[in-house]
Parts: structure tokens; C-alpha cells; sequence
């Protein structure tokens, strides 16, 4: 029901996938502010520790650093949806048909670069876990913030696809 009281046609309505990415999103946008606000208090504390105290938070620049490629693998695939990355113009082209094969091979690269990151990551990550490597002071795996780095490229390939079905 819309607000004057009419059905809205069945057309209008959101599919689920696009409700399913909705939700998606906001719960990544959460996660990222919580890792950002995390890594604000990490940084002030430590800051506090170590000059006031004259003892630092054990780990608390490793810890930062993990924080920090999680914030910015969480955030791709949202960057992604919305088209926030940084572009250079490189051909500007004046008819519709260039304009349409811009944006194919803008969607072709996104799928190549994300897909072939996602895939390398996943590899790396297989490699780390067999290894079992870990982070020097805390012993965090990381395998596991590989793989995290992994599915958000996965995620923002997904993002490409979803930007795609918009614009056309």
C-alpha cells in the first residue's frame, strides 16, 4: 500500500535479491562504523597508555592494522554498488552507443579485477591457513583476514553485477 491508500503494482515492489542487498548493506555499513569507532578508541587509549601510563596496549598497532584491512575490504563492496571509486576519464565519448560500451567495459574490468583479486585472495588465504600463519604480537590468523579480504572482493564483483542491473 502506498500512503494514499492504493496498491502498489507488483512491478514497483523491490525484488528480493535488491531487499536481500538492502539488508546487506546496511549490516556492512554497521560493521564498518563499529571497526572504525574500534579502531578511534584502540588508537586514543593506547595514545593514554603509553604516555600517561608509560605502558602501552599490548598489540594495539597490530590490532589496528588488521582492523584497518577489514575496514577497507567491508567498505569495497558498498563503494562498488555505488559507484564512490575514484575514475579518471580516459574516453569521453559523445554518442549513446559510446556511452553504452563505456559502461560494458567499466562492468568487464569491475568482474576481472574483483573476480581475479577475490580468486587470488582465496588462494593466498589456503596457503596461510596450511602454513599456519599468524600476526606477530597477538597471534591472529591470517588466513582469516584473507579470507575476509576474499569474499568482500567476491561481494563487490556481486556489486558490479547489481550496479549493472541498475543502470540498465
Amino acid at each position: 500500500m502506498t500512503g494514499t491508500g492504493q496498491a502498489t503494482p507488483a512491478s514497483k515492489q523491490p525484488s528480493q535479491v535488491v531487499k536481500a542487498w538492502l539488508a546487506f548493506e546496511r549490516g556492512v555499513g554497521l560493521l564498518c562504523a563499529v571497526i572504525l569507532l574500534t579502531m578511534m578508541f584502540l588508537t586514543g587509549l593506547d595514545v593514554v597508555a603509553r604516555y600517561v601510563f608509560n605502558a602501552p596496549i599490548r598489540g594495539a598497532f597490530e590490532l589496528t592494522e588488521v582492523l584497518l584491512v577489514c575496514l577497507v575490504f567491508c567498505a569495497m563492496p558498498l563503494t562498488t554498488r555505488e559507484s564512490w571509486h575514484v575514475e579518471v576519464a580516459l574516453w569521453e565519448p559523445t554518442s549513446r552507443v559510446g556511452m553504452g560500451l563505456r559502461h560494458l567495459l567499466a562492468i568487464a574490468a569491475g568482474l576481472a579485477v574483483f573476480g581475479a583479486l577475490a580468486l587470488q585472495l582465496t588462494d593466498h588465504a589456503t596457503r596461510l591457513a596450511k602454513y599456519g600463519s599468524v600476526t606477530n604480537s597477538l597471534g591472529i590468523p591470517l588466513s582469516y583476514i584473507a579470507m575476509v579480504a576474499a569474499i568482500c572482493c567476491a561481494l563487490s564483483a556481486l556489486a558490479v553485477i547489481l550496479g549493472a542491473m541498475r543502470k540498465f
